[in-house]
């Protein structure tokens, strides 16, 4: 992406991020923020070089873990509710709902393009518990960025920092009665773990 901007590698990176708030949130399209990000060196962009940049934005975004797809399926499997909740522009979002057969195990993907508001804006953490109409200790949240933990924990959501597959699932263990992923094998049965953990209703994830 940096190439097709005509940006060093640090500088391309500094703008993609300064100018995702926007993007994310749905305020601004695909060609709207690209044109900024490149109009920030006086740079401009063609129709066909706008539509790259978003098709391999896309793509760059399309590696789902492995190890977190199979504990999705095992706790989709022991009847815990799922939610996707993702800070993704409109082009992106669609394109991952599309690409990823494997998000059917979600009852609700959230895209903080369709809500006005992103991670960690309380705002969009409010807007899930009125979807999911549930309280906030009934939910465990899951997010990589130590920022959108804080937030969602600030509602009274349990939160975990999420790391490699094999940590978060080892937090997760000390603290609720669910099923957790263990080096390739699933413990399925929730009466292995210490009833003095709390069991969540709902289980959501970045």
């Amino acid at each position: 992406m940096a190439l097709v901007c005509g940006l060093p590698h640090e500088r391309f990176s500094e703008l993609y991020w300064k100018l995702r708030p926007p993007y994310d949130r749905g305020d601004i399209d695909g060609p709207v923020y690209w044109t900024a990000v490149v109009g920030q060196q006086e740079l401009g962009l063609s129709r066909d070089q706008i539509a790259t940049l978003i098709k391999l934005d896309s793509e760059s975004i399309t590696r789902p873990n492995p190890g977190a797809v199979q504990w999705a399926k095992l706790l989709h499997h022991e009847g815990f509710p799922l939610t996707l909740l993702s800070n993704m522009p409109l082009e992106l979002s669609r394109h991952v709902t599309k690409s990823f057969p494997s998000l059917s195990t979600f009852e609700y993907l959230i895209y903080s393009c369709d809500y006005g508001s992103i991670k960690p804006e309380l705002a969009i953490c409010r807007n899930c518990l009125e979807l999911l109409k549930a309280a906030p200790q009934d939910i465990l949240y899951l997010d990589d960025r130590a920022e959108n933990v804080e937030a969602a924990a600030r509602l009274g959501i349990n939160s975990v920092l999420f790391d490699t597959v094999e940590k978060t699932a080892s937090r997760v263990e000390s603290r609720f009665d669910i099923p957790v992923p263990s080096y390739g094998r699933c413990r399925q049965s929730s009466s292995q773990y210490s009833s003095t953990n709390r069991r969540p209703d709902r289980m959501e994830s970045d």
